[in-house]
């Protein structure tokens, strides 16, 4: 988290008392002109967080309207020290003002076929690296979204019996349905049963799943 990743980001002023910790670079300014404040756009940001790939999504903060769908490819990195190292706030616009921070709340439990002891302590002790950094970076604590209740106040319904897709499959595809217009991505399979053949690129499951924890933790915290 070095000096050179920290840009300006403006936080929204919160009525609770609470005011940006001095010394931080991306603090807000109280004398910064109220014209240029208004040309800025209130947003909320939504994390999904893996340590293969982070999905972002950010919404406008009054409509849920999407500004900005991206992700950080982590794979070819070797430990969640220096996957969180690269993990860089270059996608945020110095014309958000942002509000609220939602991420999806790691996982507690083993699920079959899913996870060992040793994938949730690595997934967890991540989760935790870049919620940190995203406090430091914003200065907003990041509200954690439980993924089964952002599906269902979306109305996201998972058919768990059917195994002949995948939940993140199953999410991307009812995500996709209600939103074909976001810029999601397709590349040239090289290998498989669809080599040569255009295809939904795996990193729209990711950033899919930042969607519902965007939107789904703006419905469940107003």
């Amino acid at each position: 988290m070095g000096k050179s990743k920290q840009g300006r980001i403006s936080v929204l002023v919160r009525q609770n008392g609470i005011t940006p910790k001095k010394g931080l670079q991306n603090q807000v300014s109280s004398t910064a002109p109220q014209k240029e404040e208004k040309e800025k756009v209130i947003v909320d940001i939504g994390l999904d967080i893996s340590t293969a790939v982070v999905g972002i999504c950010v919404l406008e903060a009054s409509t849920g309207n999407m500004l900005h769908l991206s992700h950080k490819k982590l794979t070819k990195f070797d430990n969640e020290y220096e996957k969180a190292d690269n993990f860089t706030n270059d996608w945020v616009s110095d014309k958000w003002i942002v509000r609220k921070i939602f991420i999806e709340e790691a996982a507690k439990k083993f699920s079959p076929g899913f996870s060992s002891a040793d994938t949730i302590m690595t997934l967890g002790r991540f989760n935790g690296i870049i919620s940190y950094m995203i406090y430091q970076w914003f200065d907003i604590q990041p509200i954690m979204v439980n993924v089964r209740s952002a599906r269902a106040v979306l109305n996201i319904k998972i058919n768990y019996k059917d195994k002949t897709k995948d939940t993140k499959t199953k999410v991307f595809e009812a995500v996709l349905a209600r939103n074909p217009s976001f810029p999601w991505t397709k590349h040239v399979a090289k290998t498989g049963k669809s080599q040569g053949q255009v295809v939904w690129d795996k990193t729209n499951q990711d950033m899919a799943d930042a969607w519902v924890i965007s939107r789904g933790g703006q419905l469940i915290n107003p």
